[in-house]
């Protein structure tokens, strides 16, 4: 990318100004519109920002053939985690514990 960052697919970026431009993360109500069918990471955004819909033009095959090619990540996220190419590897801390709960008990937390 332009800016070497692998996150700065123009979904996300723009799911970023818009979430900025309402001060608030969701974005239901609202629609995207894309040149190609989103990348899992671009997927699970528009999920996370409740976006109501997705206008694609060129599908996941079309971006495979252009060298986005996606397929391997969308088989990885299906997968059991002792199946999975990538480690994921949980370090249980007492710690992480106490964070969840701290939330849940949080008076004025904002439902994600």
């Amino acid at each position: 990318t332009s800016h070497n960052d692998p996150t700065a697919h123009a979904e996300v970026s723009a799911i970023r100004a818009a979430c900025e431009q309402v001060s608030d993360f969701s974005l239901a109500g609202s629609v995207i519109y894309t040149s190609c069918e989103p990348c899992p990471m671009c997927l699970g955004a528009i999920w996370w920002s409740r976006i109501d819909a997705i206008y694609f033009a060129s599908t996941r095959d079309d971006a495979a053939r252009a060298g986005f090619d996606d397929a391997a990540l969308y088989r990885e996220v299906s997968l059991a985690l002792p199946e999975r190419q990538l480690p994921l590897l949980r370090y249980a801390l007492p710690e992480a514990e106490d964070l969840m709960s701290a939330w849940l008990q949080k008076d004025d937390k904002i439902p994600y």
